[in-house]
Formats: C-alpha cells, sequence, structure tokens
C-alpha cells in the first residue's frame, strides 16, 4: 500500500487528522506506534464507531476514474497516430507525383514534343519512359535496337502498362535521314535522336529511357528466377536453340538446349533466345509478342521482390544499363510502383492490328501505320484511357506518310516533300 492510499485510511480512522492533511499534502510521519496507542487509550464512543464503515469504499471511484482517463489517452493517441499517417501519404504523394513532368517545360524541341501533347500530358499524373534493347555485342557494327517499348507507370489508374513499337514502323527522323525504320534512329543518334523520333510520330512527352543490352536481359531473369515461355511449334523450339547457341557464345554462357514445346521455365540465356526468334509464326508481330512476355514477367516479379532482392537485382544489371533517369527519380518511381494494389501488367502494341499495312517502299519493306493520327489516338487511349487529338506536327507527318504509301512502289523518304518540322 503506498503513502497516499495510507494517509487516506488513516483520516478516515482519526477524523482528527482530516484538517491537518488538506492543510499539508505531505503524508503523516508519526510512527504507527504512536497512533495505535492513542485509538486505544481513548475509550470507544458512538461516533467512533459509525465512522468506521467509511474505510473500504473510498478507494474504488479512484479506480474506476483512472481506468477511464487512460482509455481516453488511449483513444487519443491512435487518432493522433491516424492523423499522422494520413498527413504523411499526403505529403510523401505530393512529393513523388507532384512534379512526374516537370521535365516539360523549356526548349521542348529538343524532344520532338508538340506543345500540344505537353499541355495535355501536365493534367495527368501518368509518366512514360522509352526502353531500347540494344544488340551491344562486339562483333555488331552499330546499336541496332531489337527492342523498343513505352513503360507506363499509370499513377491515376494505379496501373503499370507496356506497349511495344515496331522497330520496322515507317517514320519520319529528321531533316538529314528523312523517312526510316523507327530502329535507325538509335543507330543514327542513339537515345537522344531515337527519344526525339518517337515523340514526334507518336506525339508523346518522353524525356527519360533506359537501354539494356544483351547482357543486362540475361542477369535480369536469372535474378528474378527465371520465366516461363511457352514453344507452340517444333520450327520454334529448333529456332530458340539456334539462337541459343549465339547467345552462349556472345555473352559467356552455358545454358543448355530446350528439349520440348510447351510451356516451361527458362533461364536468362534461353530467355533471350527466344525472344530474338523472328522466323517462325507472323515474324515481327510475334517477335515483339515474345519481348513483351518475357519483359512483363521480370517487371512483375520484380516488383513482389523484398528489397534486399531489389537491391541485388539492380546491382546484377546495373553495368549493362544506360540511363537518363536519377537514383531519385528511379527511387521516386519505384517507391510509387510498390505500393499500387495491383501488380498486373497491360500490354499491347504499335502500331495496332487494324490500323497496320505492310508496304515495300523503294524495294525496302516497311510497317506502315495505317494511319498513324488513328495510331496515336489508339496510343492515348491505351496510356491515358481518354480521347486526345493530335498535334499539327503529327498530323502533318501522318499526311506526308499516306502520301508516301499512296505514291510509286520506289517512292521512299528521299522522295518525300521535306517537312516543316
Amino acid at each position: 500500500m503506498n503513502d497516499k492510499k495510507k494517509s487516506v485510511i488513516e483520516n478516515r480512522r482519526n477524523p482528527g487528522s482530516k484538517k491537518k492533511s488538506k492543510t499539508n499534502a505531505r503524508p503523516d510521519t508519526r510512527p504507527l506506534k504512536t497512533i495505535k496507542s492513542e485509538t486505544k487509550s481513548k475509550p470507544k464512543s458512538k461516533q467512533q464507531s459509525k465512522t468506521k464503515p467509511v474505510i473500504l469504499p473510498d478507494p474504488l471511484p479512484k479506480k474506476k476514474k483512472k481506468s477511464n482517463g487512460f482509455m481516453k489517452k488511449f483513444f487519443r493517441t491512435i487518432l493522433l497516430i491516424i492523423i499522422f499517417l494520413m498527413a504523411t501519404a499526403f505529403a510523401v504523394n505530393a512529393f513523388f507525383l507532384g512534379n512526374v513532368t516537370s521535365d516539360l517545360k523549356g526548349n521542348l524541341s529538343k524532344y520532338g514534343i508538340s506543345s500540344e501533347a505537353a499541355n495535355f500530358a501536365k493534367q495527368h499524373k501518368i509518366v512514360n519512359v522509352a526502353v531500347f534493347g540494344v544488340d551491344g555485342r562486339d562483333d555488331v557494327e552499330g546499336d541496332r535496337t531489337d527492342t523498343i517499348m513505352i513503360a507506363t507507370a499509370d499513377y491515376e489508374h494505379s496501373k503499370v502498362k507496356v506497349a511495344s513499337l515496331m522497330r520496322d514502323t515507317y517514320v519520319y527522323i529528321d531533316k538529314k535521314y528523312e523517312f526510316d525504320k523507327l530502329n535507325a534512329a538509335y543507330a543514327y543518334g542513339g537515345p537522344d535522336l531515337a527519344l526525339k523520333t518517337i515523340n514526334q510520330n507518336f506525339d508523346t512527352t518522353i524525356t527519360d529511357y533506359v537501354t539494356i543490352d544483351f547482357n543486362a536481359m540475361v542477369s535480369m531473369v536469372n535474378a528474378v528466377g527465371g520465366v516461363t515461355i511457352d514453344i507452340e511449334t517444333d520450327e520454334e523450339l529448333e529456332w530458340v536453340n539456334e539462337y541459343l547457341m549465339d547467345v552462349n557464345e556472345k555473352v559467356a554462357t552455358g545454358s543448355p538446349f530446350l528439349e520440348e514445346t510447351g510451356p516451361q521455365t527458362v533461364d536468362g540465356s534461353q530467355a533471350l533466345a527466344y525472344c530474338r526468334v523472328r522466323y517462325v509464326g507472323d515474324g515481327d508481330f510475334d517477335r515483339t509478342l515474345r519481348q513483351r512476355v518475357v519483359f512483363e514477367q521480370v517487371l512483375s516479379k520484380a516488383l513482389d521482390l523484398d528489397l534486399q532482392e531489389q537491391y541485388n537485382l539492380v546491382m546484377a544489371t546495373l553495368p549493362y544499363v544506360e540511363t537518363s533517369l536519377s537514383t531519385l527519380e528511379m527511387l521516386k518511381y519505384g517507391a510509387n510502383l510498390a505500393l499500387m494494389p495491383s501488380k498486373d501488367i497491360e500490354q499491347s502494341r504499335f502500331p495496332t492490328d487494324d490500323l497496320i499495312s505492310l508496304d515495300n517502299l523503294d524495294g525496302v519493306s516497311y510497317v506502315v501505320p495505317n494511319t498513324l493520327a488513328e495510331n496515336i489516338e489508339a496510343f492515348y487511349q491505351f496510356v491515358y484511357e481518354t480521347d486526345y487529338t493530335p498535334s499539327d506536327t503529327a498530323l502533318e507527318i501522318s499526311d506526308e506518310i499516306k502520301t508516301a504509301v499512296k505514291g510509286t512502289s520506289n517512292s521512299s523518304g528521299s522522295d518525300v516533300e521535306e517537312l516543316s518540322y
């Protein structure tokens, strides 16, 4: 029993000491022996016997009051924590997403971005990054982009999207190179010219890119524990193994041949060989599908890794990756991707199946958008999930492509009238 409670009880036993306890907060320090002796020396009276029942009930209300106070403090603390978390989430959201279109300022012409597309993008919380897969081998002259994709982080609809661009698409590059295949832009001017070509032809607002080579693809697939592919025919199986021999030699791996058709889990070298096959089925159309299948699985699995495993993945692929993204930007986008409720990835290809044609211009085979303007509208429906009217520059390119296709078979980029942009 603590001193306070003992004092209360002693005061109840000895009413004469009550007045003293009110004026002095300190407990009665007189020896207990003295109190007992005084009590014994006085004869019992009726007044003293009436005060005895008051001794025990007093502490009970105090216990109840203390319990109520504890509950109030508890709920107040919980409320403060909730408010703090909400404020923190708002601040993080404002920091991470408040400037996702901050690059769309100043001189946009160096990126080939139209003012119409820039103004549209500023109204949305959506980030697009170009992904280039280059050959990168020592015995191959120049950097050919075997893979051209646009990876989208859609923070408005909490989605991740991947769009493949056909590398043989007939596009306008610049006044020097005029019209050519889309993948030629990277060989002519690296990622900067490739970005500019994508933006002015598809009316996009992309300012960042990631370039990966053969080694990066192998490392990425191995880091996530492999991917599942579906070998549909014996012919496809033969071509995968044919490319696998080349991959093993160039990347210095020793992956075994695949022995059967059907779904199977493969390592990085086997996955890369699968992505490179283009002489089976519908040619480059099926090839871009294979690339998206592998890329989607790598991205999806990477998002499910814990922090240590994600760090290992980054360190394994970093030597083979070139990017314009800063460390802060990668952390910013990565953190928000990790917080997305769904890790499902939507995918598409452009030009789309119903807006495409295959044509020979001056003896060269091209994938021709039919029309480019309609493909731009379809792209915006996929990425932004809303309508968009192509810019004047994009419409001008679209008209020039239609003119070239409608011309004679010897029409080419050099024969097309010089554009105003």
